[in-house]
């Protein structure tokens, strides 16, 4: 194109850039002959998040894989004194007999008894389970290795940190949950008068536990319950749509997430807890909320798992109990089914209703159909036969045919399986004595009393990682992408993890790895969002855009709402910044407020400086406890596991056994964008910071950084 002159016009997308380019009079210029206009398409970027699933689903099959190989190892010598070829049937049971490489034949669990009879005795695994956990009597030891084998391959989730023996399901304060999402929904919108109602809680508890309610009727009556009056018409009907998607929620209706948190998306925020995937979806939705906002969610998982945990074992039966009687109701229901479909007058409708029911239990080569479309398609194409009006009933009630594997076992707490697995102990030890030797690790042997219990019990720390080190990647030619620092060679084992792992060490190795770097100082970590520093760094930026009857505050107002307000409330509303002005300020009327993101409050807050106003007094104030206190919001933030926090705060030496408590009982989370160098580190020529600058002036972060010739 020579010495030409011409503009560049680009217009880039997440899967294209369009491009132009035009003369000095705006014509469109030809190069090589065509004209210089067109647009390059691509397939657009994706987040690591599918990766991220894949390698956890191996990691946690693996690791699945690792507590068999163990439970294997007590189980070999005793076996091969009854069976010496059991384990490896076992291994083989998933190969059909047309494989010409399948070793055994035949009946594979007990060759001199054929498996149909031992199915017969037990259609169910849980079936064996409860009769081990009852029956006074020897077992055949296979069958003990089969149940064990069960309850240590699906061993439940951790979510629940209380110890086994004191372990209850019925176990919820739904007074303080309650009480608590009041104080959070005051955070989160304080002007809507939202209340759940303590008064109700008992007959909450009573409503949610019943099986004679209906399901659409329950949901009538929760929200009534719960919600407290609200002052006007208007507010009541919002608070109502709040109220009525967190009862949604507990009885695994669908619930519109973004409605429940007040939060303005243009995306679909909707899913059911129970489903396959919510977590992943869960995810993908809150990584940018608040900590308020984390947090009722949180609680609302708490309820939910409990509803569902007592749906599954109701009466105070125990979980193998309870799964034996959805085997009992589910066959009872299979025959009113049956008798419905054999006497059905149109016989179309029947053949839908026999093709729905495989579908429902799995028996085709398509997905599995659910519940709810089981239900639809069940009612759609019934009769009027007494059968029928049963079915309906039992719909209605949520109760038609349940099945044993169900998305709501997700929330079983580890500690169920536990139980049954001393039980089992405790009434087949006097045969089999190995089955009681005790932990090896006697520091657990409270919460895990025999050697087969820490096979359920033990958790991998997830700051560990995988089972190996970055040296020994190295040295067998993999990519090094792990990080954990071994004390000792050798196996890693529940019984031994602590003797061959350095949790310290491996978890400051997992701090460096995954703490995000600023987008402006390349290499440097970024800060926690609920560092005092980053808070501070956020409410003044948001102070400095802010407008009061169109115009930017002035220095000295700045400061006094900084001190007068954010210092002392968590949220900050803008009807209590006019309320300020009038009462503090001496203005005439409520001045208008402008600048702000959101109409109705601050989005920034103070609040971990408040807290920790809170616990430690003037102290939060004191230069030489500033370096502490960052530090424990980056561990507080980082450590999922209290006890390598409370472990970090022990180290401090200055913190008294009370606020250790405290503070391990809260949990900071998320990360800034910038790091503390860039806000803190880098004086200008007066030896300011971006922090000092944006407090002793009222100019916003990117008017400073533009400008400022900052330098360490």
């Amino acid at each position: 194109m020579g010495d030409r002159k011409y503009n560049l016009g680009l217009d880039i997308g997440t899967s294209s850039i369009g491009f132009a380019a035009v003369d000095e009079n705006n014509q469109p210029i030809r190069v090589k002959g065509k004209t210089a206009i067109g647009v390059r398409l691509f397939e657009e970027g994706k987040t690591a998040a599918d990766r991220r699933g894949f390698r956890t689903t191996r990691r946690r099959l693996s690791r699945r894989r690792w507590r068999i190989n163990l439970l294997n190892g007590i189980f070999d010598a005793h076996l091969a004194e009854v069976d010496p070829t059991f384990l490896a049937r076992l291994k083989e049971s998933n190969r059909s007999n047309l494989d010409p490489k399948k070793s055994f034949q035949g009946s594979l669990l007990f060759p001199e008894r054929k498996d149909y009879q031992f199915y017969k005795e037990y259609p169910t695994i849980y079936h064996l389970r409860k009769a081990l956990m009852e029956e006074d009597r020897k077992f055949d030891i296979r069958e003990i290795y089969l149940a064990v084998h069960h309850i240590i391959k699906y061993r439940g989730n951790f979510l629940n940190g209380t110890p086994m023996r004191s372990f209850k399901v019925e176990n919820i304060e739904l007074d303080t949950l309650f009480d608590r999402l009041n104080q959070l929904y005051e955070e989160i919108i304080p002007d809507n008068e939202l209340a759940f109602d303590l008064e109700q809680v008992a007959d909450v508890k009573e409503v949610l536990s019943s099986t004679t309610i209906y399901k659409m009727d329950k949901k009538k009556q929760l929200v009534k319950m719960m919600l407290l009056p609200a002052s006007n018409k208007a507010l009541q009907s919002e608070n109502k749509k709040i109220v009525t998607q967190f009862v949604n929620a507990i009885l695994n209706y669908k619930l519109k997430l973004d409605v429940l948190l007040q939060v303005e998306t243009d995306a679909d925020w909707s899913l059911k807890l129970n489903d396959e995937g919510a977590d992943d979806k869960l995810e993908e939705f809150t990584g940018d909320l608040d900590e308020n906002r984390l947090e009722i969610i949180d609680l609302l998982q708490r309820l939910h798992n409990w509803f569902s945990l007592n749906e599954i074992t109701k009466d105070g039966n125990s979980l193998s109990a309870a799964m034996v009687e959805k085997y009992k109701d589910h066959r009872h229901h299979l025959e009113l089914l049956k008798k419905v479909i054999e006497d059905h007058p149109d016989a179309k409708k029947a053949k839908v209703l026999k093709e729905t029911y495989t579908a429902y239990v799995g028996k085709t080569d398509d997905k599995t159909q659910n519940q709810d479309d089981f239900y639809k398609a069940v009612e759609k194409n019934l009769d009027d036969s007494p059968e029928a009006k049963e079915i309906k009933r039992l719909i209605q009630l949520d109760q038609f045919m349940p099945k044993q594997r169900i998305g709501q076992n997700g929330a079983i707490p580890h500690q169920l399986h536990q139980q049954e697995l001393d039980q089992i102990i405790e009434k087949q030890s006097k045969y089999y004595p190995f089955l009681a030797e005790p932990n090896p690790n006697v520091k657990r042997r409270k919460d895990a009393p025999y050697k087969l219990d820490e096979l359920i019990a033990f958790k991998i720390p997830y700051y560990v990682g995988p089972l190996v080190t970055p040296e020994e990647q190295a040295q067998n030619k993999e990519n090094v992408f792990a990080w954990m620092k071994r004390k000792a060679a050798g196996p890693i084992t529940p019984w031994n993890f602590d003797e061959k792992v350095d949790r310290m060490e491996s978890a400051n190795r997992f701090i460096r790895r995954m703490t995000t770097k600023d987008t402006y100082l390349f290499g440097e970590d970024v800060l926690p969002a609920e560092s005092m520093i980053y808070e501070k760094f956020v409410v003044l930026n948001e102070l400095n855009n802010l407008k009061i009857n169109g115009r930017h505050l002035s220095l000295k107002d700045k400061q006094d709402i900084y001190n007068d307000l954010f210092k002392q409330q968590k949220t900050v509303s803008i009807k209590a910044l006019q309320n300020y002005y009038v009462t503090k300020k001496k203005a005439a009327t409520a001045p208008t407020v402008g600048g702000l993101a959101d109409p109705k409050k601050f989005l920034s807050s103070l609040s971990t400086y408040i807290d920790f106003k809170n616990m430690f007094g003037e102290r939060v104030n004191d230069p030489q406890f500033q370096e502490d206190l960052e530090q424990i919001v980056e561990w507080s933030t980082i450590f999922e596991d209290r006890g390598i926090f409370k472990a970090k705060l022990q180290a401090l030496g200055w913190l008294s056994e009370k606020q250790i408590q405290r503070l391990v009982a809260k949990r900071y989370k998320g990360w800034g964008r910038l790091s503390k160098k860039l806000l803190t580190g880098l004086k200008n020529a007066e030896g300011y910071s971006i922090l000092d600058e944006m407090w002793r002036s009222t100019e916003n972060f990117m008017q400073i950084q533009s400008r400022q010739n900052l330098r360490h």
